[in-house]
């Protein structure tokens, strides 16, 4: 399978939309919906041997009735139906098939009988299937949404394979919330044909895609899974979250998609020999995701912490230390240079305690000096996007006239200050190109706040600092896993 090949799937000129359907409420109506409703760039083609029309589009009785070449079929009939219409679709040349109908091989023993009738019927065909059982594709370069949820991705350059279709959709989802954008995504369902190792080698010349996300529960060719891994991480990023970790979860990965999910020791030393960076919760794997598709991979683990609040310092360095991070002290010379932005009572260490400084805010300095030493490879700012949160307003009602006119003066100053770019955010987004390491905002406990400044400042920034020290260690592991090769 080359990248031309599958490049005809995610990027199709003409779908043949079978089982496509009239009444709401029904896959093949959803499916077609959101493929027109994403404004697909191509033409898509209903079959439904019933209508007439869909949607104001003309309907054909067969795919061996619709003049022309098409690219890909996606089926959403019933399973007795699908094996005979890798046939039809022989017969005209289709080279890709995507099945939504279930009821193969995560059905038991008989579902999977059928599902090896319709992989050998399809390849008999010259037809490649991405599940059965799969809730479809997604590609922004041909704005495609041939998704079951109606969902709209934001546009950018992660893309995911997914062996559960629900997680997979619901990461874009999250992307929604955190502003990371997919370029592709696909939802390999039960892997009849097209399994994650074809999804990952596309992923991995894809010229769109620069971080891969993959959802698994079971690997069958493990040996081929690490050779296309190993070859992958050398460039991109892998993200990997593993179902099935457990004895019960094992069991329930062969009813859902019909995966046996294998010993978990065993998946974790593969992912460590391919570079794969294992993430252990979904918002885990979107933080990751959102760090490393816009930011450098640091060249070290040592970390530099500024804070405008003592005890938040304090988490942060347990939580770097913890993570196997390292917190170097500041040498005689940068401290002397900060001597001059804080009072004489500052802790002249790392992290850096501001002491709540508000007079004048050093900490584009501090920033400044922090990232042109040597001595670290990335930094820590907490509480650098506090303009960044929304103005509560409280009720007035009980204060005099004289306080209640002072709070509005307050407000207004805080709401102007709010409006105006923010010149710390804007100079840590400035200085991450310049120096080229990585800079984590930290915007305590705002959910606000954290996304509001990644939105406008591309400045990677999580509500807490476990997040960003999670993330940080999972890019230095991968910093070390480059460096070693």
């Amino acid at each position: 399978m080359n990248k031309t090949n599958l490049d005809r799937l995610f990027n199709p000129k003409r779908i043949a939309m079978i089982g496509a359907s009239a009444n709401f409420g029904k896959w093949g109506n959803i499916i077609l919906l959101n493929i027109l409703k994403g404004g697909f760039k191509g033409e898509i083609i209903p079959v439904n041997p019933k209508e007439k029309s869909i949607f104001g589009h003309d309907c054909y009785t067969s795919v061996g009735d619709i003049p022309g070449e098409i690219d890909m079929a996606v089926i959403t009939t019933p399973s007795k139906f699908v094996l005979s219409l890798m046939d039809d679709l022989g017969a005209k040349k289709i080279p890709f098939a995507i099945v939504v109908t279930a009821n193969f091989s995560e059905a038991g023993e008989k579902g999977k009988e059928e599902e090896i009738k319709l992989v050998e019927r399809a390849k008999k065909n010259g037809i490649r299937l991405v599940g059965p059982n799969t809730m479809g594709i997604f590609s922004s370069e041909s704005c495609l949404h041939a998704l079951m949820p109606m969902l709209m991705p934001l546009h950018g350059s992660v893309s995911m394979f997914s062996q559960s279709g629900n997680v997979g959709v619901q990461m874009m989802d999250y992307g929604q919330n955190e502003n990371v954008g997919f370029a592709k995504f696909v939802s390999s369902g039960n892997e009849g044909d097209l399994t994650c190792n074809d999804y990952l080698d596309y992923f991995a010349q894809d010229k769109n895609t620069k971080v891969i996300l993959g959802y698994i529960e079971g690997i069958e060719e493990g040996n081929r899974f690490l050779s296309s891994a190993k070859t992958a991480s050398k460039n991109k990023p892998i993200i990997v979250m593993k179902g099935g970790r457990t004895q019960t979860g094992s069991k329930a990965a062969a009813s859902h998609t019909g995966s046996m999910a294998g010993s978990f020791k065993i998946n974790q030393a593969v992912f460590r020999q391919a570079g794969i960076v294992e993430a252990h919760t979904s918002l885990e794997m979107i933080d990751c995701a959102k760090a490393f598709s816009h930011y450098p991979i640091p060249k070290g683990n040592r970390v530099g912490i500024v804070t405008r609040g003592g005890g938040w310092g304090v988490l942060t360095a347990d939580s770097c230390e913890e993570a196997g991070l390292e917190i170097p002290q500041l040498p005689e010379k940068i401290i002397k240079e900060i001597d001059k932005l804080l009072p004489d009572y500052w802790n002249r260490g790392n992290p850096v305690d501001m002491v709540a400084t508000i007079s004048h805010d050093p900490m584009p300095e501090i920033i400044r000096l922090l990232a042109e030493w040597d001595g670290v490879d990335s930094i820590i700012a907490l509480g650098a996007g506090f303009r960044a949160f929304k103005i509560q307003q409280s009720t007035t009602t009980q204060f005099t006239k004289e306080l209640k006119e002072s709070l509005e003066f307050l407000s207004d100053i805080k709401k102007e200050a709010a409006e105006k770019p923010d010149p710390v955010l804007q100079f840590m987004s400035d200085l991450v190109k310049e120096i080229k390491k990585p800079i984590f905002s930290v915007s305590i406990g705002s959910d606000y706040a954290h996304k509001h400044i990644f939105e406008k400042y591309e400045i990677v920034s999580y509500p807490t600092p476990e997040r960003a020290v999670r993330v940080l260690k999972h890019m230095c592991e991968y910093g070390q896993y480059l460096a070693a090769l």
